[in-house]
């Protein structure tokens, strides 16, 4: 086997170690390129990110501001069957109750109806068509614009006030309301408590049991009527 000489196999050495270099360098060329645009977008993930951050503080100040607003307000509902008083859960539910009371003071409730009454389980108004004489539109009412859920996980107990709402949740809630007669937890974060009654209980047992229409399901024979809702501190 012939010999190589040294003065070649030094020049092919180089040769080779130069190549290796420039491949590794342009390898480490092209790793620094992608980790910059990965680093790039990773900033850029978190600008958003920041500020969908930002974005959910200020809302939950702004709820937080709400719900302080709200504290020891009460509402008197007077019936032709007498007065119940509740008081508010705003910390639960801050858009629900500012919905009620703000609807109160303005004269929402008054000469409505409780247009659906079931013993052993609740009694509901807050209709604006029940405010007529047609039957037929009880219950189907609301107003113009509904308001988000926000279920919690207080119980549907006797005098828990809550928030009706049709079968599709993403309907939202309008302005009917129920008072708890009797337990239901099947209910229990699926319908909005927003408030309980403090007074009167025995007027809300009244109203749950009047005789009911035979034509009209669970409407009372005789109108139970919201008179008016006064709001109070």
């Amino acid at each position: 086997m012939k010999k190589m000489n040294t003065g070649k196999f030094l020049l092919f050495l180089f040769v080779i170690t130069a190549g290796l270099g420039t491949l590794v360098s342009c390898g480490n060329s092209e790793e620094l390129e992608r980790l910059q645009r990965t680093n790039a977008d990773l900033r850029s993930q978190n600008r958003q990110l920041q500020q969908q951050v930002n974005a959910l503080k200020e809302k939950e100040e702004q709820l937080a501001f709400l719900s302080a607003q709200m504290q020891d307000v009460k509402a008197r509902i007077v019936t032709n069957h007498g007065e119940i008083e509740v008081e508010f859960l705003p910390q639960r539910a801050p858009i629900h109750a500012f919905n009620f009371i703000t609807r109160a003071e303005s004269g929402f409730y008054n000469g409505t109806k409780f247009h659906r009454v079931i013993p052993g389980f609740m009694i509901q108004g807050g209709d604006p068509n029940s405010s007529g004489d047609d039957r037929r539109l009880y219950g189907q009412g609301g107003p113009i614009v509904a308001i988000p859920h926000e279920f919690n996980p207080t119980p549907h107990e006797p005098g828990v006030l809550s928030m009706a709402r049709t079968a599709d949740k993403r309907a939202g809630a309008g302005s009917q309301f129920f008072i708890m007669h009797g337990h239901s937890p099947g209910l229990d974060n699926e319908y909005t408590v927003f408030g309980r009654v403090t007074s009167g209980m025995d007027v809300v047992d009244a109203i749950a049991n009047v005789p009911t229409s035979p034509q009209f399901r669970d409407q009372p024979v005789d109108h139970v009527v919201i008179q008016q809702v006064e709001v109070y501190r």
